[in-house]
Order: C-alpha cells, then sequence, then structure tokens
C-alpha cells in the first residue's frame, strides 16, 4: 500500500502523531510506502515559515485572539478568516496535485484539520477519490476537522461518541482508538532503577514541563513552590525553549532537576508521582498511558480549554488556577492516597496505550484502500 500522511507544523503533536502511525505501519510491514508531509512546508515554504511563527507569537502574545477565534468558529460557520477558501487557492496548488499523481496514494492520513479540509474540497470537487482518514490530536471535535468526505475518524475516546452523532456523521465512520503515541509510553519500568538512571531520588516528585516547545508558566509555578518550600523533588523539563533552559540552569536548589529537550520523558514520568503542565493532547494521552496524575496550572486558549474540561470532567487530574491552590492539590496528592489512587483507576479506565497499532492496523485492512495493481494504473487524481 502507498500510504500518504498530511501534518502541519502548528506545535509538536500534529507531527509526531503522523510519525508514530507512519512508524508503527512501516513496523508492522516495511514493504508498504509510507510518507509524511508537512503540507504548508511542502507547498510553499515560505508559507510554512509565516504560519508557524503567526501560530506561536499568537499563542505567546495575543492567546485571547487566538481564543476568541477559535471559540467564534466553533459555533457559526462565517470565520473570521475563510480557512476553506485560502486552502483552496493557495494549498491546492499543481504541486501538491502533483505529488498525488506521482505518490499514488492508497490511503491519506491528516493529522491537522488545514490539510483535511483542503483535500476534502478536492473530493467535493471530483478531483481526488482516495480514502480520507483523519486522526484527532486533542480531548474535543472543534469544527474544522469534520467534513462529509471524510471517510473515518480516529477519535480520542468514546466519551465524544455524542458530540460526534451532533455533527450528523454517521456513527460507523468512527473509530474511537484514542490519540496514538510511542509504545514506549506503555512500557512498566522499575523505578528504582530509572530514577538511579536519572539521577533522581526515589522520593515523591513532581514533573513540571510545556510541551516540546517549553510553554506556560513554568518559571512562576517554580517560584510558588520555592516561596512555599515545599518538600517534594522537582524535575523541571524546559524542551526546545533554550531561554527557558539557560534560567532555570541558573537555580541553585538541592530539590530542583533541570533538564532541555529529551527524548525519553517516558523514564520521567515513570520517576514522578505527578505532572504539573499545560494540557496539550500529547501530554494529556503519555500521562493517561503513564496514570500519572495531571494538575492544570496553565492552559492555552482553545483546544487545550477543552483538554482541561477532559481532565476534570473525567477526574484525572486538577486544576490550580493560583499559588495557593498549587500548593493545595499537591498537598491532596501527596498525603491522601485514596484521592490518588482514585484518580490512577479513572486514568487506567481510559487510557488507550496501544493507539497506534489500532490506527495502523485499521488503516493497513480498509477494504477500500487495497486496490489491484489494475486499479491502482486508473489512478484516482483527476
Amino acid at each position: 500500500m502507498n500510504i500518504l500522511f498530511f501534518t502541519v507544523s502548528a506545535g509538536e503533536g500534529h507531527n509526531q502523531v503522523a510519525k508514530t502511525i507512519a512508524d508503527k505501519i512501516k513496523r508492522i510491514d516495511p514493504k508498504h510506502k509510507v510518507e509524511v508531509i508537512d503540507a504548508f512546508n511542502y507547498v510553499h515554504p515560505s508559507l510554512h515559515k509565516i504560519v508557524f511563527e503567526a501560530y506561536i507569537k499568537s499563542i505567546k502574545y495575543i492567546p485571547t485572539l487566538y481564543g476568541y477565534i477559535y471559540k467564534r468558529s466553533e459555533v457559526t460557520d462565517n470565520s473570521i478568516v475563510d480557512v476553506s477558501e485560502f486552502l483552496n487557492k493557495v494549498v491546492l496548488s499543481r504541486k501538491l496535485t502533483r505529488l498525488l499523481g506521482d505518490f499514488q496514494p492508497d490511503v491519506i492520513v491528516c493529522t491537522h484539520p488545514f490539510p483535511a479540509e483542503a483535500l476534502s474540497a478536492m473530493k467535493r470537487k471530483g478531483k481526488i477519490d482516495i480514502p480520507l482518514v483523519t486522526v484527532l490530536t486533542d480531548y474535543t471535535i472543534h469544527p474544522s476537522w469534520i467534513n462529509n468526505e471524510i471517510d473515518y475518524y480516529m477519535m480520542p475516546s468514546e466519551n465524544f461518541v455524542h458530540e460526534f452523532q451532533y455533527w450528523q456523521i454517521p456513527l460507523e465512520r468512527a473509530r474511537f482508538f484514542g490519540i496514538p503515541i510511542n509504545d514506549k509510553f506503555a512500557k512498566s519500568y522499575n523505578r528504582q532503577e530509572v530514577c538511579e538512571r536519572l539521577n533522581l531520588s526515589n522520593t515523591f516528585t513532581a514533573l513540571i514541563m510545556g510541551g516540546g516547545l517549553g510553554l506556560g508558566n513554568i518559571t512562576e509555578t517554580l517560584d510558588y513552590l520555592f516561596t512555599y518550600n515545599i518538600d517534594i523533588q522537582i524535575i523541571a523539563i524546559a524542551g526546545k525553549n533554550q531561554e527557558l533552559y539557560r534560567y532555570l540552569s541558573l537555580i541553585n536548589r538541592k530539590n530542583l532537576k533541570v533538564f532541555g529537550y529529551v527524548s525519553n520523558i517516558d523514564e520521567f514520568m515513570s520517576a514522578s508521582d505527578i505532572i504539573i503542565t499545560k494540557p496539550g493532547g500529547i501530554t494529556v494521552t503519555e500521562a493517561l498511558a503513564k496514570e500519572l496524575p495531571i494538575i492544570v496550572t496553565w492552559n492555552l486558549p482553545g483546544q487545550e480549554e477543552r483538554n482541561m474540561e477532559f481532565i476534570l470532567n473525567n477526574g484525572i487530574g486538577m486544576v490550580a488556577a493560583s499559588p495557593n491552590s498549587l500548593i493545595s492539590c499537591i498537598n491532596l496528592l501527596k498525603d491522601d492516597p485514596d484521592r490518588y489512587q482514585t484518580i490512577c483507576r479513572n486514568m487506567t479506565r481510559l487510557r488507550k496505550p496501544h493507539a497506534s497499532e489500532d490506527i495502523a492496523n485499521f488503516i493497513l485492512n480498509m477494504p477500500s484502500a487495497n486496490p489491484s495493481s489494475t486499479e491502482r494504473s486508473l489512478f484516482k487524481v483527476r
């Protein structure tokens, strides 16, 4: 099979999900031809740079505007920016059509709504006739994900069955496999061995992070904890935020361990008792897989607000909106084993650590995605 993935570099999650599924497919059977394409970067590198920088700046400096646009587009078809028209003019270029013709995909998988919407428009106009699969990367269903031309939706949880039905899409198009993450998060570790390997103490530990980009109020959170002088081990991970890493590295505290971007976050989670973080879709999923209770101290507007609702509504974490609240949340989880275990049990119920394998196998066994050699010669891009 020829399987083409489309993603967009808006944060780490969309790319990570595409790569995770693609790698799983290649491990199942390396004979499959698999490629992951950043849609904007492929079609127009300058556009890709503009979009990525605009996204980062908007969430850092004008998050309220980003949140306003997100929420407005949840409830109205007349969005401020006509994304569909923009995509039809810019993304649906000859270069993209040429890519589809050269690659001849049997299935197209989208991990971001922009390429999903663009390809749906192509299908609507009869330019392609290729099975389309979308993989949601947050614990919410934004209408930008919903297109009648999508054949299957990979959903994060059965909790969204009623939301899915609200959009009047046949339920048989939904598969509630979860958000795919690396298989290593399904592994069990000996905590003492992990602590020794990471040069950590095997004591009550809080992992503080802000996703791969190191966003959020990490420095403020640490100030709260140091002011209170809370007696726990703290792991702070700065991700790709070099400025944050340099700042944290200058803090001289015996109970603080600082790291930059790491590839073994699963081990750090295994050595921790709680995670204090912003509620990105991937981070929430990884914490679920490791059954690591979540405390949210900051969130991006839009999808992360919806992820936070999911955390609270399903009892898998707590929200700390103030310094006093944060200290209270930590102490409650540290000193109340029953409350801590209740959260862990809820996480056990919701976790889907094998989502990547389930999604990969589903894609490989889609009936309409396995053409004969004759069908392949009659390629479906018009």
